[in-house]
């Protein structure tokens, strides 16, 4: 069944009630769109909650491989970035077209784009901080500031948004925790060599 998309601000009173929209085709109406406003189903928030959380501890756990993690960080930037254009796309409208949709959206989208450069750096340099930083950006920006979409019934975007977003906040907050370990075990300092013989030369005595 064919299906068009527009934006409505008429959509925003609720409770539910009855509408109609005429077309009009060169000037003269070709007929009258009738439908009703209707609130949808919340979503299990707690759900998409926990799973965040759950993948945000299993990539937290997997920061022994920096080839994983900067799979992890590609994946996950390229997840976010393919949505929050998508996004765009599916908001722009006559008056504002995609550009100005993206603009609105500029700063998730480098977020996005940073986590994808930092994850692929890490493949070929150890980059440990770099990828902390872009991930604990990642989950703020796109995890947590769309976090919305885990309340309302109805996604202003794609319908895989609820997915995009709980994979930036999952593997955000995992590569800013596994990261942030790699690079403290790399900059910690070594133990001193004659603290290390100390304990030797005691048991000799």
């Amino acid at each position: 069944m064919p299906r068009a998309r527009w934006h409505d601000e008429r959509a925003r009173e609720l409770p539910a009630r009855a509408w109609s929209v005429p077309l009009l085709v060169d000037g003269r109406e070709a007929g009258i769109v009738r439908g009703t406003v209707a609130s949808a189903p919340a979503p299990q928030t707690g759900w998409w909650w926990a799973g965040g959380v759950l993948g945000a501890v299993v990539v937290g756990l997997l920061w022994r491989s920096r080839a994983v993690l900067g799979g992890v960080a590609v994946v996950a930037g390229l997840v976010a970035a393919g949505w929050i254009v998508q996004s765009a796309g599916l908001a722009a409208s006559p008056a504002d077209g995609v550009g100005v949709q993206l603009l609105a959206r500029l700063w998730p989208l480098v977020t996005a784009v940073g986590v994808v450069a930092a994850g692929g750096l890490s493949l070929f340099k150890r980059v440990d901080i770099v990828v902390a930083i872009a991930g604990a950006c990642l989950a703020v920006m796109v995890g947590l500031g769309d976090s919305a979409v885990f309340r309302y019934g109805t996604l202003a975007g794609p319908s895989w948004g609820r997915w995009a977003v709980v994979v930036a906040f999952a593997a955000g907050a995992g590569l800013a925790v596994a990261g942030g370990v790699r690079w403290y075990q790399q900059a910690a300092p070594a133990e001193p060599e004659e603290r290390r013989e100390r304990p030797h030369q005691n048991s000799e005595k």
